[in-house]
Order: C-alpha cells, then structure tokens, then sequence
C-alpha cells in the first residue's frame, strides 16, 4: 500500500503576477511562498515515517520541496512526470482575475497550439503514480502543480478538464490518495488541498 501526499507549490512570483508558465528555471517562492512551503512542511511533520520526497523540476516547485526536505530530513529526488503541464502559446501570458483561461481556451478565445491535451497530462500523472505503487511503500511527498494534481483526482473521479475546474488546490495545499493496488482508478481520495493534516484525515492512513 501506497499513501501518497500530493504538495501543490507555494506561492511564487507567476502566481503573485497571474502569469502562466512551465518554464523551468523562472519565477522564483516569494517571501510568503517560502513561509508556506515551512507551514506545509511543519503539518508533515505529523506523518510517520515518510520514505521519499519527489518533486517536478521546475523551480518553484523544487523550491518548495527543498524548504519540505529540510524539515522531514530528506532530499528531493526530481520527476519529470511531475512537470507543470505544457503550457505552448500560452506559456508567459499574464491572465486576469474574472476569465478563467481554461474556459477561454474552451470557447477558443485564446490560442492553445502546444497546450499539454488533458487526457496526455492525465496519463503522465497517472504513470507516476503507477510506478511509485509498483516501486515504493508506505507514505510518499509529491511535490508538483495546480493542473498535474487536479488531473490526477480528476483520473480517479473520472472528470474532463471542463469537468474539474471546481476543485480548489491553494498554494501549499494537500491532496493525499490512498493506493493498495497498481490500479490508479480504485485509488482513494483522502483530501483535497487541505492547509493542516487533521486527526481525523490521519485517522484514514
């Protein structure tokens, strides 16, 4: 059995300026963000015995994961599968509050060439998740992005892009999935993008 504690980055630059990217070494933790990435790590601390901490390597996202591995003791190992999803024409758009870019690139309001397709990002999500059920035990940190941890509930629930863009995912946020067989779709969902491990979320491990 597999625990595995999904981590959505903390607030970085592009976020604080409402710009997309997946470029990798851009858009640095501001200083909230880092306050983030140690409260996150302080709640993960209330996990026993953690084996490995993964993360995408994109900035800041492995930032992220740095602050955690510091505090949990261990060090980041990187996982291109956990990349932030391919953004093309829109990688360094800076999007506004009240239009949702997804629902834009929906109506095809904006330009979407080289846009990751949902059901490949979906897939690459869900290969990580396979390998770290067939390869790994006990409770795993995934460090990744708003849209590779969406895509994966949405794996499980069994939703399109359009169909998820509800679930809320904040900075710094937990999502746990419980995996017993190499089967993502019967994995089981225990939280979704949490601030704080409550003693009745750990009660579910």
């Amino acid at each position: 059995m597999v625990v595995l504690v999904f981590i959505r980055h903390a607030q970085s630059v592009s976020n604080l300026n409402r710009i997309l990217s997946d470029d990798i070494n851009k858009y640095p933790l501001t200083d909230e963000g880092r306050q983030q990435a140690k409260e996150v790590a302080k709640e993960l601390r209330k996990l026993n015995s953690i084996n490995k901490l993964f993360s995408s390597p994109i900035l800041r996202a492995y930032q992220t994961a740095t602050i955690i591995g510091e505090e949990i003791g261990l060090v980041p190992i990187i996982d291109d599968r956990l990349r932030e999803r391919e953004l093309g024409e829109l990688n360094n758009l800076k999007i506004d509050e009240i239009h949702n870019w997804r629902i834009k690139v929906y109506r095809r309001e904006l330009p979407s060439k080289g846009l990751e397709p949902w059901e490949i990002l979906m897939k690459r999500i869900a290969n990580f998740v396979e390998d770290i059920v067939e390869n790994e035990k006990g409770i795993i940190i995934a460090v990744s992005h708003y849209d590779p941890i969406r895509a994966f509930l949405s794996h499980i629930l069994d939703l399109d892009d359009i169909g998820s863009w509800g679930i809320s995912l904040p900075n710094a946020s937990i999502s746990i999935i419980k995996c017993e067989s190499i089967d993502t779709k019967k994995c089981k969902i225990l939280a979704i993008g949490t601030p704080i491990l409550t003693s009745e979320i750990l009660s579910k491990f």
